[in-house]
């Protein structure tokens, strides 16, 4: 219903140092449009895009873009799904945001506002991108949520028990695991070595993960990832 993932949203107030740190990473830059009058930058890898933006109100969000987003509002108003902002009209960009069971935003803009990289990597120095994962303090509140949408779920365990949304790159896991979004990707090579990149803090091993290889890290603009073994 909320239409194709777009971009993980972070804001951040150097766009440029950042986007620069994720290139090292691995990831390609993506052309960007006028759409936004702050600086904004994208790169991304197979299955994610990264939206840096100067400004916003979320320091993360998921961003979905789709037509007739008014239409949207209206089936989401008819399904009783409360919808924080909306800006609508036939002569501004047409966006509305709703909120994820634990607090996440999800924004759903009208068009693009970047066009895809020429060539976009299989994988990173990080490993193979797996999923952008989201806390829920209540599991079953989380999957009606996102079932309410129109979206299945598949159970998963691995890492950890949760489920995955299918036609996302979104899983989701026990806020008593990890209390924050985080990016997961899997292992490339058969050891797990965190990049040597300035821009990159290795944090402490998840003790709920103790018995499989992981590692974990702080990634630039302050988002979380686990590189799986």
């Amino acid at each position: 219903m909320l239409g194709r993932f777009l971009e993980l949203s972070l804001v951040t107030p150097d766009t440029g140092a950042a986007w620069q740190q994720y290139q090292q990473l691995g990831f390609e830059p993506a052309p960007t449009g006028d759409i936004w009058s702050y600086p904004y930058g994208v790169v991304a890898c197979e299955g994610l895009a990264i939206g840096l933006h100067a400004t916003g109100d979320e320091p993360l969000g998921i961003s979905f873009v789709r037509p007739e987003v008014a239409r949207l509002h209206r089936e989401l108003s008819a399904s009783r799904v409360d919808v924080e902002q909306a800006r609508l009209g036939s002569d501004v960009f047409n966006e509305l945001t709703l909120r994820e069971p634990d607090g996440v935003a999800l924004r759903v803009l009208e068009a693009r506002s970047f066009s895809p990289p020429l060539h976009t990597p299989l994988h990173t120095t990080l490993g193979r991108f797996v999923s952008l994962s989201l806390p829920s303090s209540d599991m079953e509140v989380s999957r009606g949520f996102w079932e309410g949408l129109g979206y299945q779920s598949a159970a998963m365990e691995n890492p950890w028990e949760g489920f995955a949304i299918a036609g996302l790159p979104l899983a989701v896991h026990a806020r008593r695991m990890l209390a924050e979004p985080l990016l997961v990707f899997g292992r490339v090579t058969d050891q797990i070595e965190a990049p040597q990149q300035p821009a990159l803090k290795r944090e402490r091993a998840l003790a709920s993960l103790r018995a499989l290889p992981h590692a974990r890290l702080r990634l630039p603009a302050d988002v979380a990832a686990l590189v799986l073994g």
